[in-house]
């Protein structure tokens, strides 16, 4: 099932699209990873399925449930999202924090209920039960935020950039969170512009600039058709290119940062021999693969020239 899919989805403010026909794909389960530098459309398309902004055209639909339709509502409620900072009281406990989430959501929840949905989240409840929230490092803030949008039992939760600045350990405790999480049912939505981060626990990624989605990629399939390639130091690129294209067992044969690289699935120790057999000296020979960030620039710069 799509837990979120939006169909030409728009949104125009001042005679500018902020988002542009962006038709996204999330699925149950998923770990979606929402790429886009700032000012690309992130928040904007976070607000528009969220409900707090209305789309200028297009539609959107959560759980199979239309925008347009009025059991809209209840479709919403399964949803959890913060957008852009998490709301809660440093002068109050996290369990306060939850009881305050409870009241204003007209959600009924006992205190054993709330403490075990703050161990969910990675917290240690007996290290902080007494501690304000204000006390608590930034990566605990963000799980405490996950905790409070989850106080309605939602299995859609859709965080805004959640990694803006943690710290490394912050980095690999909300990490963590999200996928103990996603392991219990729980499908997201993160916006990111840190592209490292988002490689290491999406599922799916879709890549937004200037307001219109590029491409939607499974990380499975960006990982196996990721260009592969072999970087070759060597004291002479003419004389290695002319070995390597003699022997016609490489397709493509191009440069990188000064260097030869043999693209696709060559084996190096082919490469190697190839080069021995010709006499060519070689400093060093690397065999390297693209991260989600080289994809990302990428199509970022095949956009901006269409």
């Amino acid at each position: 099932m799509n837990v979120l899919t939006t169909d030409a989805l728009s949104k125009v403010y001042k005679g500018h699209f902020a988002v542009k026909d962006v038709s996204m794909h999330i699925e149950e389960g998923d770990i979606y990873g929402f790429v886009g530098e700032n000012g690309a459309g992130k928040t904007t398309l976070i607000r528009l399925v969220t409900g707090l902004a209305a789309p200028t055209s297009g539609t959107y639909a959560l759980y199979d449930v239309k925008n347009t339709s009025k059991d809209i509502y209840k479709a919403r409620r399964r949803t959890g999202a913060i957008v852009e900072t998490a709301t809660m009281s440093p002068a109050m406990t996290a369990l306060d924090n939850l009881k305050v989430q409870c009241s204003i959501t007209g959600i009924t929840k006992s205190d054993n209920d709330l403490i075990d949905l703050i161990k969910r989240v990675g917290l240690d409840y007996d290290a902080i039960r007494k501690k304000k929230a204000g006390s608590f490092s930034l990566g605990m803030r963000q799980r405490l935020g996950i905790a409070m949008v989850m106080v309605s039992d939602s299995d859609f939760v859709i965080l805004d950039e959640p990694m803006n600045g943690l710290d490394p350990q912050g980095f690999v405790e909300v990490r963590e969170t999200i996928m103990r999480l996603n392991k219990e049912g729980v499908t997201f939505l993160i916006s990111s512009h840190i592209l490292s981060e988002l490689e290491k626990i999406c599922t799916k990624v879709g890549v937004i600039s200037h307001g219109e989605l590029l491409e939607e990629i499974k990380m499975e399939d960006l990982h196996r058709n990721a260009r592969r390639r072999i970087v070759i130091d060597a004291f002479n690129n003419e004389a290695a290119r002319a070995a390597l294209m003699e022997d016609g067992s490489f397709p493509e044969i191009g440069e990188e940062d000064g260097k030869l690289a043999v693209f696709g699935d060559a084996d190096i120790n082919r490469v190697m021999s190839v080069l021995v057999g010709k006499d060519v000296k070689v400093r060093s020979l690397n065999t390297l693969e693209d991260t989600i960030e080289d994809y990302y620039i990428r199509l970022i710069g095949r956009g901006r020239r269409a």
